[in-house]
């Protein structure tokens, strides 16, 4: 029960961290959308303490701490991945920048 309701006050807490900054302008509602996600799916696990065993049983761990670890690493998994996508997309945004500003410096003429 104590741990249940460490998790639920975890996941609040996140839930909300979360949207203060998206109403602070301080993170993208795209790069939020995960941690939302992943704080809500933390809620209903805490909320229905059946479920993660159900889900243990159903896909075969032996126990359902095995269950909950290899969705958080898994979960982990998924959020470097989409941090990977992102910053490939900036450096590629980047170096695009730098050709542009660097053709424009070049054709300047010079005073």
């Amino acid at each position: 029960m104590k741990l249940q309701i460490v998790f639920i006050i975890a996941s609040l807490f996140t839930f909300m961290y979360v949207i203060g900054r998206i109403k602070k302008h301080k993170l993208n509602i795209d790069d939020s959308l995960l941690w939302i996600v992943w704080s809500i799916v933390l809620l209903i696990l805490s909320l229905f303490p059946k479920l993660p065993k159900v889900l243990s049983n159903f896909f075969g761990f032996e126990s359902t701490s095995n269950f909950i670890l290899t969705s958080f690493v898994f979960c982990i998994y998924l959020m470097v991945f989409f941090q990977n996508i992102k910053i490939s997309e900036l450096k590629e945004k980047n170096k695009n920048l730098v050709q542009k500003l660097s053709i424009n410096n070049k054709e300047k003429p010079k005073e």
